[in-house]
């Protein structure tokens, strides 16, 4: 059987604030484990505007660096230019949209868990779940029984 080819692992080493960006430091380990450093910018102006909070942004810089790392089939060889990214408008526009269609379906999910209230002053049914549970009745010199 041939070997398959293991990704390169990153670990966020760091991060540095240059004029309203967020820029976040990788290490990058290829298969022949030589140790490359990876940067991402983020402008925090536009992720604000976007709605992307300060906490999410080390996880989606790392997803486009793994995704442009994959995309070129780094080696060791790689171009330090390369090894430089932007998180760019058109990538934050668009885990925008996807959080919020994803919370839209979230919301609509628990809408429709969600019993109706049954009106004030009706009469209890054990049926209204929708299964009919045994109740528990002690009858008078007996134990507990399952009716």
């Amino acid at each position: 059987m041939g070997k398959t080819a293991q990704p390169m692992q990153f670990t966020l080493t760091g991060f540095t604030q240059d004029t309203g960006c967020r820029v976040f430091a990788y290490e990058g380990i290829g298969e022949d484990r030589v140790r490359m450093r990876f940067t991402v910018r983020a402008d925090l102006a536009m992720s604000r505007k976007y709605g992307i909070r300060l906490q999410e942004l080390p996880l989606m810089c790392l997803g486009i660096l793994e995704r442009s790392v994959v995309a070129a089939e780094t080696g060791a060889a790689q171009k330090a230019a390369d090894r430089k990214l932007t998180y760019s408008e058109a990538a934050m526009m668009q885990y925008s949209d996807d959080c919020v269609a994803a919370r839209g379906a979230a919301a609509l999910k628990r809408t429709s868990m969600r019993r109706t209230p049954k009106p004030a002053g009706a009469p209890y049914d054990p049926n209204i779940g929708g299964e009919h549970r045994p109740t528990l009745v002690k009858t008078f010199g007996q134990n507990w029984q399952m009716r």
